[in-house]
């Protein structure tokens, strides 16, 4: 049995949590739902350790499991006891191929080699990782990190598995694995989400979420569009033709990871489209050539019938990367917006309309408030055209609308690249999917 009492503020004062009190019994699953800023992320480290260990703050309380208190241990020592998903892959991943990276805590617990080499096999096929043993971590797709983060933790096998927003970018089939995983292991399991997935409801145990700093019960969001207005499509639009994309993994020079084909796409500006399709299929390879982050093999993108640079599509089409920490380099999110040239009136309206506060320090900020704050720094910039891909995750439904919804009333073309069936469903306009490395319309 896990049993928690946990209070826990910032260095600066700021009280997160007041005496949140939960329990799980052993073998049990338990799915705390809540909004970005509510401190799912900070109570995972707390669990596991790195908070307040490495960021400071005063922690008051206990986690017992059975007779152990883990608040008595050291951020190594709980790791046959606890571990996690973070919410931010990249912020867990450390050597040059996905093999090093599993090997490396498995080391940590003095396993012996024969022992290491097995469970490795075991997870790299378990998580469908193998063709990329050697491959470095950076050059995964976002899905495929979240799995190598998942076959990490798997290769571990602590007593307690914490799941921090871990659904998010998997494809609907690894989603649908995932479950089973969790529902076949006689672990305990913590998951935390912004939104209530479908495969949640799959998963037996109790949901709860965090209100005022403690748990309360949870009440599932609303799931309605708010695209009841007609869409104002304008008649300038961006054009792919016979584009070819190739994406070869460098660290290994004889695998080429995928070829995507796009014989013709095109997007209007104030159009919606929905990009779906297996992680790892060039979702995210197809925003980058469009935004001129990448250079394709072949193929041409026009804007009015003409040929654009790459440095012309970087101004043109903005691209909300997955990883919203990415794109943000600056103090706070008033030197943030101020970079972008807006005027003063304009980056306070931005301010409030993407609920955000001026002073927030930018690396600090939940993932999800991240996702926001990139979204509100393009909404500066004006690109008449954008690319959100995975915007969806770590934000409650209703936030992800709201953001596109202020895009398209502004005249902004835009892709939703998703892998949520049911947010997909409340977005207007086209479907487009990669399948068998073609872009397909339906």
């Amino acid at each position: 049995m896990l049993n928690a009492d946990i209070s826990f503020e910032y260095r600066n004062g700021a009280r997160i949590f007041s005496h949140l009190r939960f329990s799980v019994p052993e073998g049990g699953k338990l799915k705390i739902i809540a909004p970005p800023g509510s401190g799912k992320t900070t109570l995972a480290k707390i669990l596991t350790g790195p908070v307040p260990s490495y960021s400071g703050g005063t922690l008051d309380g206990t986690v017992f499991w059975n007779e152990q208190d883990l608040f008595l241990l050291s951020t190594p020592e709980r790791l046959p006891f606890i571990g996690r998903v973070s919410q931010n892959t990249d912020e867990m991943m450390l050597f040059s191929s996905i093999e090093e990276e599993i090997a490396f805590p498995l080391s940590n617990l003095g396993l012996p080699l024969p022992e290491i080499n097995s469970r490795i096999d075991s997870v790299l096929s378990l998580f469908g990782l193998e063709r990329f043993r050697g491959v470095s971590a950076s050059e995964l797709s976002g899905g495929e990190k979240r799995r190598l983060m998942l076959a990490v933790l798997f290769a571990i096998d602590p007593m307690i598995f914490v799941l921090d927003e871990s659904f998010d970018e998997l494809s609907a089939d690894w989603r649908q694995r995932l479950v089973e995983f969790i529902n076949k292991s006689k672990r305990t399991f913590i998951i935390l989400g912004s939104h209530m997935l479908e495969e949640y409801g799959r998963i037996p145990g109790d949901v709860l979420t965090i209100t005022d700093g403690s748990i309360a019960e949870y009440h599932e969001e609303e799931r309605s569009s708010l695209f009841s207005f007609p869409l104002h499509v304008s008649d300038e639009v961006i054009h792919v033709s016979n584009l070819s994309i190739k994406r070869q993994h460098k660290s290994i020079a004889e695998d080429s990871s995928f070829t995507l084909r796009v014989p013709s796409f095109s997007l209007k500006r104030g159009e919606c489209v929905v990009l779906t399709g297996e992680n790892g299929t060039g979702k995210s390879s197809f925003a980058r050539v469009l935004s001129g982050l990448f250079q394709e093999d072949s193929g041409k993108v026009l804007l009015g019938g003409k040929m654009l640079s790459m440095k012309e599509r970087r101004c043109n089409v903005a691209y909300l990367m997955q990883n919203p920490y990415e794109e943000l380099f600056l103090p706070t999110v008033q030197d943030e917006a101020m970079s972008t040239g807006a005027g003063k009136r304009e980056i306070e309206e931005a301010v409030s309309l993407f609920r955000l506060e001026p002073e927030w320090y930018s690396s600090e900020i939940s993932y999800g408030k991240a996702k926001l704050l990139q979204a509100m720094l393009f909404y500066l910039l004006r690109r008449p055209f954008a690319v959100f891909d995975e915007f969806d995750s770590a934000l409650p439904y209703i936030e992800s609308l709201e953001a596109i919804k202020t895009y398209l009333e502004a005249g902004t073309g835009i892709i939703v690249i998703t892998h949520d069936p049911v947010f997909a469903s409340l977005l207007p306009g086209r479907r487009v999917y990669v399948k068998d490395g073609v872009l397909h319309e339906y």
